[in-house]
C-alpha cells in the first residue's frame, strides 16, 4: 500500500496542508514546533479513526488534544494506492465518535464504498490499530513494542483463531481483575482474630457490667430498706407530734379560757368595787342626813303653824294683804325646799340599797367564775404542766435524711437503668460480632476457593498462550539478532522471550533492557519492530512511519540506522519525519 498524497483541512496546529508522497523514502524535515507529531497522528487517524475521550485529563485524549487551534473543519483526506486501484479516505472529526463523518472513494469506479469507518486499517493491513501502532508506526520517543493476541496469532500462523487468542488475553485480563477484586475482598486472618479479640472484650465488658449492676442493686436494696425504716420512723414521729400538738392546742385553749375568766372576774371586781364604793358613800352621808331629817320633822309643823297664824292674823286684819302673801309665799318656798330635800334623801336611800344588791350579784358571779377558774387551773396543773410547743426538728432532720437517701436511691436506679441498656447493647454487639466472625470465616473459605480456582485458570491459560507463543520465539529471535548485527551489537546480548519482552543477558541471568541507555533502548525497540514487520504484514505491505526515531542515537548508530531505512525502502514506503539535518536521510 502506497500513500500518494494527503490534505489537512484543520488538525491541531496544522491548517490547509497538502503533501505528495513517492513510493520510496519521503523525508519531512521541519523545525521543532512545526507539527511533525501532529502530522503522524493525522495519518494514523485517517486509517483507524480516533477513539472517544479518555477519563481524566483531556490532554490524554487525542480527539481533544488535536482539535483545530483556529477552528474550522476538523479533518482532511488521504489518497492511497493498493495494486492499481486508487482510493481516497476523507474524515472529519467531532467531539465524539458519533459526530464523525467518513467517506471512502474508489477512483476506478468513481463510487463510495460503505464500510465501517473504524475497520479501514484492519481491512487494508489485516491488523487492528494497537497492532499497527506496535509495528509500522513509530511515534516519537515512544515506540517500545509488546505482544498481543493478534500479533501472536499472525506470528504462529493461527491468525484464523486470533479471536480465540484475543479472548484468552481478555479472559486473563478479566480473571486478573477478578483475582485482584477477590483478593481485596478476602478477609485477613488478622481481621478474624481482631473480631475474636473484640468479642472477648465485649464479653468481659458485659461480665463487668453485670457485676456493677449486681453491686448497684445491692446498694439500691439497702437504700430501700433504709428509706422504709425512715418512712416508718417519720410516721411514728409525726403521730407523736400530732398528739403533742393536740395537747398543746388544748393547753392553749384552757389558758385562753383562764385568761378569759380572769378578765371577766377582773371586770366584775371592778364593777363590784364601783357599786361597793357607791354604797359606802351613801352610808357615810346617811349620818349627816339623819340630823336634817330631825330638823325637817320639827320644821314642817312650825311652817304649818306660821301659815295658820298668818291666816288668822290676816283674817283679824292684823296683817295686810301684802304681808300675808309674802309670808305665805315664803312658807310655800320653804315647804318646797324641805320636800325636795326629803325626796333626795329617799332617793339616796334607794340607791344605796340598789348598789348593795348589785354588789352582791357580782360577788355571786365572781364566786362562780373563781370556782371555774380554780378548776381550770387545777386541770392545767395536773394535766398540762409539762406540755410545751412540740419541736419539729427531729422530723425535719429525718425528712432531710430521707431526701438524701431517696436522691441516692434514684441516682442508683438511673445507673442501673444505664447499665441494663449497656448490657443490652453489649449483647447486641456480641451477637453481631459472633455473626460477623462466622461470616468472615465463611467468606474466607469461599473467596479462597474462588481465588485458588482463578489462579489455576490463569496459570493454565498462560501456559496455553505460552505454548502457542513458543512456536514463533526462535524465528523472531533469529531475525532480531540479524538486525542487531547490522548495528554491530553482539547477537547473544539480547533475546526476545515468549511474552515479546526484550531481555538483556548477564552473567547472573537476564534483566530488563530499560536499564540500558536511551539510545540503546531506541535501537532495541527499532530492531524488535522490524523483526515483526515482514512476518506480520502478509496481506498488504504497509507504509512505515518514523517520527524522529533516531534522535537519541550516536553518530555510528545513526549511520547504521540510515542504511537500514534505505534498505527497507526497497520493499516499503517510508515516511520519515525529523527535525535535525543530522538525522536526514538525504
Amino acid at each position: 500500500m502506497i500513500i500518494k498524497k494527503l490534505h489537512i483541512e484543520n488538525f491541531g496546529k496544522l491548517s490547509n496542508i497538502d503533501i505528495n508522497f513517492n513510493s520510496s523514502i519521503n523525508e519531512i524535515l521541519k523545525e521543532n514546533g512545526w507539527g511533525k507529531t501532529t502530522l503522524s497522528i493525522f495519518i494514523k487517524s485517517m486509517f483507524y479513526g480516533m477513539s472517544a475521550k479518555t477519563r481524566g485529563s483531556d490532554y490524554k485524549s487525542e480527539r481533544t488534544r488535536y482539535m483545530p487551534w483556529n477552528g474550522g473543519v476538523y479533518g482532511g483526506y488521504i489518497e492511497y494506492k493498493i495494486g492499481e486501484k486508487v482510493y481516497r479516505v476523507t474524515r472529519t472529526f467531532g467531539k465524539t465518535p458519533e459526530s464523525d463523518s467518513y467517506e471512502l472513494l474508489d477512483y476506478e469506479n468513481n463510487s463510495v464504498e460503505k464500510i465501517e469507518q473504524t475497520t479501514l486499517g484492519d481491512r487494508i493491513f489485516g491488523l487492528g490499530e494497537e497492532s499497527f501502532k506496535m509495528t509500522a508506526f513509530f511515534p516519537q520517543l515512544d515506540f517500545k513494542s509488546s505482544s498481543n493476541s493478534e500479533l501472536t496469532a499472525y506470528l504462529t500462523g493461527v491468525n484464523k483463531y486470533k479471536n480465540d487468542l484475543s479472548n484468552i488475553d481478555k479472559a486473563i485480563k478479566k480473571l486478573n481483575e477478578k483475582r485482584l477484586e477477590i483478593k481485596r475482598l478476602i478477609p485477613k486472618k488478622s481481621d478474624i482474630e481482631e473480631q475474636r479479640l473484640k468479642l472477648n472484650q465485649i464479653k468481659n465488658l458485659k461480665e463487668s457490667l453485670y457485676l456493677q449492676m449486681e453491686s448497684e442493686e445491692k446498694k439500691s436494696n439497702e437504700l430501700k430498706k433504709q428509706n422504709d425504716f425512715l418512712e416508718e420512723k417519720i410516721k411514728v414521729e409525726k403521730e407523736k407530734y400530732k398528739i403533742e400538738e393536740e395537747k398543746y392546742k388544748n393547753k392553749i385553749e384552757l389558758e385562753n379560757k383562764v385568761n378569759a375568766f380572769t378578765s371577766q372576774i377582773n371586770t366584775l371586781f371592778s364593777k363590784q368595787n364601783e357599786f361597793q364604793n357607791m354604797a359606802i358613800e351613801n352610808l357615810n352621808s346617811s349620818a349627816q342626813k339623819s340630823s336634817a331629817n330631825k330638823i325637817l320633822i320639827y320644821t314642817l309643823p312650825i311652817l304649818l303653824l306660821i301659815v295658820i297664824s298668818t291666816v288668822i292674823l290676816f283674817t283679824l286684819k292684823v296683817l295686810n294683804l301684802a304681808s300675808f302673801i309674802s309670808i305665805v309665799l315664803i312658807c310655800i318656798v320653804l315647804f318646797a325646799v324641805f320636800i325636795t330635800i326629803y325626796y333626795k334623801r329617799y332617793k339616796n336611800n334607794s340607791n344605796m340599797d340598789y348598789g348593795t344588791n348589785i354588789s352582791n350579784e357580782f360577788k355571786e358571779k365572781i364566786d362562780l367564775l373563781n370556782n371555774d377558774l380554780t378548776k381550770l387551773k387545777e386541770i392545767l396543773k395536773e394535766n398540762y404542766s409539762q406540755v410545751y410547743l412540740p419541736d419539729r426538728t427531729k422530723i425535719e432532720e429525718l425528712l432531710i435524711e430521707q431526701s438524701k437517701i431517696s436522691s441516692e436511691y434514684l441516682s442508683i436506679k438511673n445507673k442501673i437503668l444505664i447499665l441494663k441498656n449497656n448490657i443490652d447493647e453489649n449483647i447486641n454487639q456480641e451477637d453481631y460480632c459472633s455473626a460477623n466472625i462466622e461470616k468472615l470465616k465463611e467468606d474466607l473459605q469461599n473467596l479462597e476457593e474462588k481465588y485458588n480456582l482463578i489462579e489455576k485458570t490463569i496459570k493454565y491459560l498462560n501456559e496455553a498462550r505460552d505454548n502457542v507463543a513458543n512456536r514463533y520465539v526462535s524465528s523472531i529471535n533469529s531475525e532480531f539478532t540479524e538486525i542487531l548485527n547490522k548495528f554491530n551489537i553482539p547477537s547473544n546480548r539480547f533475546i526476545i522471550d515468549n511474552q515479546w519482552e526484550v531481555k538483556e543477558k548477564t552473567s547472573i541471568g537476564t534483566k530488563e533492557f530499560e536499564y540500558s541507555s536511551q539510545g540503546y533502548q531506541d535501537i532495541i525497540s527499532f530492531c524488535q519492530r522490524l523483526s515483526l514487520i515482514n512476518k506480520i504484514f502478509k496481506k498488504e505491505k504497509p507504509f512505515i512511519l518514523l517520527d524522529d526515531t533516531f534522535v537519541n542515537l550516536d553518530d555510528n548508530m545513526l549511520i547504521c540506522a540510515k542504511e537500514i531505512v534505505k534498505e527497507l525502502s526497497n520493499n516499503f514506503q517510508i515516511i520519515y519525519i525529523c527535525c535535525n539535518s543530522r538525522c536526514s536521510l538525504i
